[in-house]
């Protein structure tokens, strides 16, 4: 008897498990990043960005932390981190302001890595991030190890060509 209760409450957990997922899957295709309506330096290590997102979802959307490693031939450069955590209401299209800080690791590597950049040479550029937050009632973990730049623009709807204009 006592295995059979055993078993039955395994199944409910499991049947539960994957109404969740299928939850927050449904909820998280009703989120979608419109783009980038402006980027602008604060000083010369922060950058306030503004981005375009519409939340479909009926749940607010919490963005709680975000840190991205930038590496350059297998050296930490740089780390870009969220400075404040950032809310989107549910069923809302919004501009949101997000604040950003550097911290520079090498600052000869990073030069180098500015030079390649502007140059168009990005075989040897990775980014490695983390970003956590909410949707609603589910925890959202992100993470990635050394994702080749290219790839992880692409993550975001971005291109190696984006970047060189933006460092026009």
């Amino acid at each position: 008897m006592k295995k059979l209760l055993l078993h039955i409450l395994l199944l409910a957990v499991v049947l539960m498990t994957g109404g969740c997922r299928r939850a927050v899957e449904k909820s998280a295709r009703k989120v979608r990043f419109e783009g980038i309506e402006r980027v602008e330096r604060q000083g010369l290590t922060g950058a306030e960005i503004v981005a375009r997102i519409n939340n479909g979802s009926a749940h607010r959307l919490t963005l709680a932390s975000a840190e991205f490693d930038v590496y350059y031939d297998d050296s930490r450069v740089a780390t870009v981190v969220l400075v404040d955590p950032v809310e989107i209401e549910p069923r809302t299209v919004a501009s949101v302001t997000t604040n950003w800080r550097l911290k520079i690791s090498d600052p000869l590597t990073m030069l180098v890595l500015y030079a390649r950049v502007k140059a168009g040479q990005f075989d040897q550029i990775a980014v490695s991030c983390r970003v956590e937050g909410r949707g609603g009632p589910a925890p959202v973990i992100f993470s990635r190890e050394k994702m080749p730049l290219s790839e992880f623009l692409n993550t975001f709807g971005f291109s190696i060509q984006d970047v060189q204009n933006y460092l026009k």
